[in-house]
């Protein structure tokens, strides 16, 4: 299949105009997104040699490696966060030239076509596959994707000037540099920088957050600034509510259970800097900094 931009017919039916994403209006209707998931659940990390690409509910291509692992596990090749998906989900694999399709004992099941996978099985181009109640879109083959414009961010919010906020622990220190850009165009290119270092030590580091885990902590950062005349741990604490509301969600239905996604991986992101305790939690209350923030 050939595709030429924005020009290009639809990859699910290669006749439809694009409006969804790379697909068109009815091939889209067929992968209706699951209850509670917005698209920042669903991700796929880089791949150096593509092989096939699943199309999510919105519309946008994830490429695959010639064997992939799908589910909720942060380092999968297809990220899921979805409750009913299991952290090893399923395998997409290329094998004996052609593409098959493994559950790998999950709790709800994979799906192909409307039927569950038992074990192993062959998987056509143009599949609609389930996994749990996550319906995505396979192709298989490298082709390239149609460009399409970015998702329009609903519950985006305005930002103001850049910003920089000093985070100390016992034994790491961070420091969150804003990039003065408003929420939708953090979104779309970048977030701004989480530096890092062991506590007194010379050298910084530079990691780099997705945008709705670094938008979360810029909020958490800017609520401890704001609220250092508290005592802790109430000091800086925002309502999973307010965050369901403020981060920069792409769907307007963004909830209460997608803000606790959002936490899990941001923890787990701090967690390989040494950071594991910064974000803390009030059962029924919501989220704060656990440490020293201070303006830098």
């Amino acid at each position: 299949m050939t595709f030429d931009g924005m020009s290009a017919a639809c990859v699910g039916c290669g006749a439809g105009t694009l409006e969804v994403g790379v697909l068109c209006g009815s091939c889209a209707a067929a992968l209706p997104p699951c209850a509670g998931l917005v698209p920042e659940h669903v991700r796929a990390g880089p791949v150096t040699h593509r092989a096939g690409w699943l199309i999510d509910s919105w519309g946008r291509a994830h490429a695959l490696p010639a064997r992939a692992t799908i589910g909720r596990r942060t380092d999968a090749d297809v990220v899921l966060l979805a409750a009913s998906v299991s952290r090893d989900h399923a395998e997409l694999s290329w094998h004996d030239d052609e593409w098959q399709v493994r559950d790998l004992g999950s709790r709800n099941g994979t799906h192909l076509d409307g039927v569950r996978v038992q074990g192993r099985a062959a998987l056509r181009d143009g599949a609609h596959v389930r996994f749990g109640q996550v319906p995505v879109l396979f192709r298989g083959g490298d082709a390239a994707m149609p460009q399409v414009p970015s998702l329009h961010l609903e519950t985006a919010q305005a930002s103001g000037a850049a910003r920089r906020y000093a985070i100390h622990g016992d034994e790491v220190e961070l420091v969150l540099l804003g990039g003065g850009a408003n929420a939708i165009e953090r979104t779309q290119g970048g977030a701004g920088a989480l530096l890092y270092r062991a506590t007194h030590a010379a050298v910084w580091s530079e990691a780099t957050l997705p945008p709705l885990e670094f938008a979360l902590l810029e909020q958490l950062c800017a609520a401890a600034v704001a609220q250092a005349d508290l005592a802790a741990p109430t000091r800086g604490i925002l309502a999973t509510t307010h965050l369901a509301h403020t981060l920069p969600f792409q769907s307007r239905y963004a909830n209460e259970e997608n803000v606790r996604q959002v936490v899990s991986q941001v923890r787990s992101s701090l967690g390989k800097l040494g950071a594991n305790e910064l974000v803390a939690s009030i059962p029924g209350r919501g989220y704060y900094l656990a440490w020293s923030v201070a303006p830098a």
